[in-house]
C-alpha cells in the first residue's frame, strides 16, 4: 500500500511562500537582487530568509533600507538616528520567541541574511546589532598526565592496543592518519633508530593531498618504549595468527572477526572508547597530538617545525625558508622524550627493577649469607 498526496487537494504549506516563490519575490526589487547575486551559492535559501524577515517585519527590502537612510540627505542632523530603527528591528526579531513558527536554526540564519542584505547596501548596522548567541557548547581540552596515561596503558588487554595507546598520546599522528599507517612510512632502518621516523604523503592526511593541502607532509616519530610496544605487538601477532609481515602491511591489523584485515578509522575509535571507558580517563586521539605540541614547544621547537611533526600545512609549504632535515627534528623530538614518556625505566630496558627498600633488604640478606647466619641453596 503506496501511502502519498491525495490528487486534487492542495500541498500543506509551512510558510505562505516556498524557496523558489520567496525568490523570485525578491527579485523583483532592485536592492534584494544585487545582493543576492552577489551570493556564490544558496541564493534560493537566501531569499527564503530575506522574505521571512520581510514577512515578518510587514515591510518589502526598499522599505527595509529607508530604516537605515541617511538622514542629512532629508535635512537631518543625526546620521546615526534612523539606523538604529533597522538595528533594533533586528534585535526584536532575534528576541523573539519563534516569529512565524519558524524554528530557532532557521531565525539565527535569517539574522545574519538581513545583515548581510544591510551591509551590502553599503551602510553598516553596529557589531552586537541582530547577534543571536548560540548557546556554548565547547568541552574544556583534556590534557592526561602521566599517571592518567599509564592508567590508560595499563587498560588495555593487548599488545596492540598497548601500543595503539602508547603511538596516540607520543606521535601526534592523527586517528584517520592512523587507520592508514603502513610499514612502507617508515625509514628504511627503522629497527635500528632510538627513535625511529615515520614520514606521511598529504594522501593519507587531512586534505588527501587536494587543493591548499597538496605536499603536505608529517614526519614524526616513535618514543624508544613505542618503538619496543610496536615490536612487542608484531612478535605478539605473529606468534598467535601465525603471520608474516611484509614491508608494506598496515600497522594495526584486526585481532578478532576477521584477523588479519587492516583497521579502519571506526574500528581505532572504539578501541580508544573501550580503553577509556575501562581505565575511567577521558582519552582522545586528538588529545596525543595536544601533547606532542606541548611537550616540544617546552624544549623551544620551532612552531613551523612542531606543524611538520603533526602534519599540518606550512605557508609557503612548496617553497618554505626553513626546510628542517629529519635529523634535525629527530634531535628536537628527542629533547623532549622526558615529557613524551611515561612507563618509566623498567619498562624501557625491559626489566624489573627493584625499590630503593628492597635492595637494603637484598644486602642485609647477603650480609647474614657470608657470615654464615643463612645458607643458600639454589
Amino acid at each position: 500500500m503506496v501511502v502519498g498526496r491525495i490528487e486534487g487537494l492542495p500541498r500543506r504549506r509551512k510558510y505562505r511562500l516556498t524557496p523558489s516563490e520567496a525568490y523570485d519575490w525578491c527579485i523583483q526589487y532592485e536592492v534584494a537582487k544585487n545582493y543576492l547575486l552577489r551570493l556564490n551559492s544558496c541564493r534560493v535559501s537566501a531569499a527564503m530568509r530575506l522574505w521571512l524577515f520581510c514577512e515578518w517585519a510587514k515591510l518589502n527590502p526598499v522599505e527595509l533600507l529607508e530604516l537605515k537612510s541617511d538622514p542629512l540627505r532629508v535635512g537631518g542632523s543625526n546620521p546615526t538616528a534612523h539606523r538604529l530603527d533597522a538595528e533594533r528591528l533586528l534585535d526584536t526579531f532575534c528576541c523573539t520567541a519563534k516569529p512565524l513558527g519558524m524554528p530557532d536554526s532557521v531565525k539565527w540564519s535569517a539574522s545574519q541574511i538581513v545583515r548581510g542584505f544591510f551591509r551590502v547596501n553599503y551602510w553598516m548596522l553596529e557589531k552586537q546589532a541582530g547577534c543571536y548567541d548560540r548557546p556554548d557548547n565547547s568541552k574544556p581540552q583534556r590534557f592526561q598526565t602521566k599517571a592518567q596515561r599509564f592508567d590508560l596503558y595499563r587498560a588495555c588487554y593487548s599488545p596492540r592496543d598497548r601500543f595503539f595507546v602508547l603511538a596516540s598520546l607520543s606521535t601526534g599522528i592523527a586517528l584517520e592518519t592512523m587507520g592508514k599507517w603502513r610499514f612502507s612510512h617508515f625509514e628504511n632502518d627503522w629497527m635500528r633508530q632510538e627513535v625511529p621516523c615515520a614520514i606521511f604523503p598529504s594522501e593519507v592526511l587531512k586534505g588527501h593531498g587536494k587543493g591548499r593541502y597538496r605536499g603536505v607532509k608529517q614526519v614524526t616519530f616513535l618514543t624508544p618504549e613505542c618503538k619496543r610496544a610496536l615490536l612487542e605487538y608484531r612478535d605478539w601477532f605473529s606468534r598467535n595468527f601465525n603471520y608474516q609481515w611484509r614491508s608494506d602491511d598496515c600497522v594495526f591489523l584486526c585481532v578478532r572477526t576477521n584477523a588479519t584485515a587492516p583497521m579502519r578509522y571506526y574500528s581505532l575509535s572504539k578501541v580508544a572508547l573501550a580503553v577509556s571507558r575501562r581505565s575511567g580517563v577521558g582519552f582522545g586521539i586528538h588529545d596525543g597530538r595536544r601533547i606532542v605540541q606541548t611537550a616540544l614547544e617546552s624544549v623551544g621547537t620551532s612552531p613551523q617545525w612542531i606543524r611538520k611533526i603533526k602534519g599540518r600545512k606550512i605557508a609557503g609549504e612548496e617553497s618554505p625558508y626553513s626546510k628542517p632535515c629529519i635529523e634535525q627534528l629527530r634531535g628536537k623530538f628527542r629533547e623532549a622524550l622526558p615529557e613524551l614518556e611515561f612507563l618509566g625505566s623498567a619498562f624501557r630496558s625491559g626489566e624489573e627493577t627493584l625499590s630503593d627498600e628492597e635492595i637494603k633488604d637484598m644486602r642485609l640478606i647477603l650480609e647474614q649469607v657470608k657470615a654464615g647466619h643463612l645458607v643458600y641453596k639454589p
